[in-house]
């Protein structure tokens, strides 16, 4: 197909949470993808695979590892991985816009969530400070660990897989790369900024 050489990853390449697939002018987000700006995100662990639609639109879905199925229903629950977009910090937690849900993929109606400082990370909860942890704008990859109230879910951050997956330098605007599990760098300025880091699947 002609359209995949536009994109930024090619088709049957193993993808993860947060991978940046290709624009959305050139394809659409469908299972296990979620459209954000202008790109189109992958938010499972699995292979690519591109289609074209009758209606000719095309389509990037991510075919699930080890056989598994996507959700029929969009009702999130404890033990899903999400993915989301920090809005607000505060001393003791951060509170994340979900936007998709590994097995279920997009989510038509966005829920929010909120990351305690105890579940930040495994150890030592008492020297997490959020703003070292998250900045509003970061995109994390998160479990549900409680369904909390009507009005938000409780997340945690706390496995290595898990914690901010893209961030964009406060002072370049660029997008940051991991260089532990809690720095990224800018790789313009040469910045190093605070974050807990999901460390990226092999």
């Amino acid at each position: 197909m002609e359209i995949t050489k536009q994109l930024l990853i090619q088709e049957d390449s193993k993808v993860a949470p947060g991978d940046k697939i290709g624009s959305r002018k050139v394809i659409t987000a469908g299972k296990g993808c979620y459209e954000r700006g202008q790109y189109v995100y992958a938010c499972a662990v699995g292979k690519l695979k591109i289609s074209q639609l009758k209606d000719g639109t095309i389509e990037a879905t991510i075919s699930l590892e080890d056989g598994r199925q996507y959700a029929s229903s969009q009702v999130l629950s404890i033990g899903h991985k999400v993915l989301g977009r920090v809005i607000r910090i505060m001393n003791n937690n951060a509170t994340v816009e979900i936007v998709a849900a590994e097995e279920i993929g997009n989510l038509r109606e966005h829920h929010s969530g909120i990351i305690r400082k105890e579940y930040v990370r495994v150890s030592a909860t008492e020297e997490v400070q959020i703003y070292e942890s998250f900045r509003p704008g970061d995109i994390v990859y998160a479990k549900v660990i409680s369904l909390g109230d009507s009005r938000r879910y409780f997340l945690s951050t706390a496995e290595n897989d898990l914690g901010v997956i893209r961030a964009v330098c406060s002072s370049s605007g660029e997008v940051m790369v991991p260089i532990n599990w809690k720095e990224m760098q800018c790789p313009k300025t040469q910045i190093k900024e605070p974050r807990k880091c999901a460390k990226p699947k092999q």
